[in-house]
């Protein structure tokens, strides 16, 4: 049996991951976000974190698996604005879902998957992690935090000569609710505002079933080992 455990899971890319893994033969799905989940979590509240990293382990622990999957996909880009003028606690907000959570589960879902032969972790990154964006401060700085954790547990796992594998996946431009979000912001808060309508204007968002298609594809063949932090795009 194989388990796949796949984050925000309502919509985007997480529903797209969890609509193309459900019902697969001999293959175990488990959804973690707000509503609509197996495991039901605000991933912005620590404490709702933990308990889902607990349930998680229930569910895990000791299990008959020949290999466990988790795709840390949950995210959030708001606020969206000057780091001057954001809201501390939405700040505070976007760095528990987008770091604080992953890593909580990460730590989670290897601890409940020791006797597992292959554990496997895909968190979801983005380029905004790698560059600089005007207005998305605490996602950039999430998602280079997230770059970075990831860097830490591969070589963690390879320290103790683990079958763990662990990457930071950057998609690409999804079309997305999130990315909805961002064209819908003020050239004030997002001075990059006009590229990202331009890019939904001429068609060139991929869609989330294709990114999904592509990012278990490559996991499927193991292609996401190795390298910890890597860019969808670059790969064929």
């Amino acid at each position: 049996m194989d388990l796949y455990v796949v984050t925000g899971s309502r919509r985007g890319l997480g529903a797209a991951l969890a609509a193309r893994i459900r019902g697969r033969p001999g293959t175990e799905l488990v959804t973690i976000a707000r509503a609509d989940a197996d495991i039901v979590a605000d991933l912005a509240d620590v404490e709702d974190a933990i308990r889902a990293g607990e349930a998680l382990a229930v569910r895990v622990r000791g299990r008959d698996l020949a290999k466990a999957v988790l795709v840390n996909n949950a995210g959030v880009v708001e606020p969206v604005g000057p780091l001057a003028e954001i809201d501390p606690r939405e700040l505070a907000r976007n760095l528990g879902v987008n770091l604080v959570a992953p890593l909580v589960l990460l730590r989670a879902f290897l601890e409940a998957t020791r006797g597992v032969a292959l554990r496997r972790v895909i968190n979801i990154s983005s380029g905004a992690g790698r560059r600089p964006i005007a207005g998305w401060g605490p996602y950039c700085a999430a998602k280079a935090g997230l770059d970075m954790a990831s860097r830490v547990a591969h070589e963690e796992a390879r320290g103790r000569g683990e079958a763990v594998e662990v990457v930071s996946l950057a998609p690409g431009v999804i079309d997305t609710g999130m990315q909805a979000t961002v064209r819908g912001a003020s050239a004030e808060a997002f001075p990059d505002v006009e590229r990202f309508l331009a890019l939904k204007a001429e068609g060139k968002l991929r869609s989330a079933d294709d990114v999904a298609a592509d990012i278990l594809r490559l996991e499927e063949a193991g292609r996401l080992a190795g390298e910890p932090v890597r860019d969808l795009r670059e790969m064929d």
